[in-house]
């Protein structure tokens, strides 16, 4: 049996350039890491059937990321012999802007070549991230990376992300899919910021917290809260017990509480969990 951990996505700049390109995308500029909370995922070989075991039980088979991947890379490979039963055990939280959903495609992907000792080359897995979802291409690299074009272009940083502590909470109100957020952005208000993209990056180099965690941004972050007005309450509280930033994650509607301590971090989850119940602890990886 072939183990693997998806591991979840956290964007600290994400910055959308108002200009479409010839695909109808936006082009992108986001640095993003991976935070320490993971899906768990296990393949083991049966007879020619992709099936699906999944402990979160209102995951629909057909819908789920690793089950299409799975699918998919058969399809690829022109191996109908080959089958895998895959084992899900979901942490990341669904529709969060964690790219939960990604990362499990990435782990499938890995997990089922080891499995099915296959290598694929660039342009296989260049067209199973197309087809998969843009921060697929991301979540095969991992690490601290600069993303650009229309999520398509991963470039690994040299540099070491210094730790940081987070508190992440969920509003109970229903996420926009991130189609109908590209959809129905303000042109006027997006790509103004990219200034803090080289800040932040500079302030990593330094391994300087404090500027790292002021340069943070997300251009989804003012149409989400249009959207889902609690979300300024939950920065409110976040920062009203330590946090020294807040923003939304990927096109949301996660907002995640940064802190520069471990201990301050559990001490506003500890306080916050009495409120709201969709509320995780965590750190960068």
């Amino acid at each position: 049996m072939i183990k693997e951990k998806a591991w979840a996505k956290l964007n600290l700049n994400l910055h959308i350039i108002p200009q479409k390109l010839k695909s109808s995308f936006y082009p992108v500029r986001f640095i993003n890491c991976q935070i320490n909370l993971s899906d768990e995922l296990s393949f083991e070989s049966i007879n020619k059937n992709i099936e699906l075991v999944c402990d979160n039980k209102n995951l629909k088979t057909k819908d789920n990321l690793a089950y299409r991947t799975a699918i998919l890379l058969k399809k690829l490979i022109k191996n109908q012999n080959l089958g895998a039963r895959i084992y899900l055990k979901k942490n990341i939280p669904i529709k969060a802007g964690l790219a939960g959903g990604s990362a499990d495609a990435a782990a499938t992907i890995t997990g089922l070549s080891k499995l099915w000792k296959i290598k694929l080359n660039q342009s296989q897995i260049n067209y199973l991230a197309g087809q998969l979802g843009k921060d697929v291409y991301y979540c095969l690299q991992g690490g601290l990376c600069q993303v650009e074009g229309d999520g398509n272009r991963v470039i690994p940083l040299s540099i070491k992300l210094s730790k940081l502590w987070l508190v992440i909470i969920i509003p109970k109100e229903k996420k926009p899919s991130t189609e109908w957020m590209y959809n129905n952005l303000n042109t006027n208000k997006i790509g103004r910021n990219l200034f803090k993209l080289e800040k932040i990056k500079q302030a990593i180099l330094l391994k300087n917290k404090k500027d790292i965690i002021k340069n943070l941004h997300n251009d989804f972050e003012s149409l989400a809260i249009n959207c889902c007005p609690k979300i300024t309450d939950i920065k409110n509280d976040l920062t009203g017990n330590g946090a020294l930033n807040t923003m939304l994650a990927g096109s949301g509607l996660s907002i995640v509480g940064f802190f520069d301590s471990e201990n301050k971090a559990i001490k506003a989850f500890k306080n916050l969990k009495v409120k709201y119940k969709n509320i995780f602890y965590a750190s960068t990886k």
